[in-house]
């Protein structure tokens, strides 16, 4: 994988985590879902934004420094999957559950 392959896709794996973590906050904060409601119009709006600014920052972040090319692939597709399948668990059980 080359440089920007690879820092994408760690970003990508962090952003997910990051993500599933937000959404967590913010539906346990009312302070804070209404914060975010009012810079965008909506929260969940907000909540896109700043998942695709941590997205694109960390993408050239780690292309800059080849972070992600010191990973080999595989390990680094098993870290996408596993923060994909986890924060999905996470998710299905705060909306289930909270």
């Amino acid at each position: 994988m080359g440089p920007a392959t690879s820092g994408f896709a760690l970003a990508a794996a962090i952003t997910v985590l990051f993500n599933t973590v937000l959404a967590i906050v913010k539906d346990s904060s009312k302070p804070l879902n209404t914060f975010m409601a009012s810079l965008t119009g909506h929260q969940w709006t907000t909540h896109g934004l700043v998942d695709l600014a941590l997205f694109v920052g960390l993408g050239f972040l780690f292309t800059k420094t080849r972070a992600g090319a010191n990973i080999e692939p595989e390990r680094l597709i098993r870290y996408l999957i596993a923060s994909v399948a986890l924060s999905g668990l996470g998710l299905a059980a705060w909306y289930t559950f909270f």
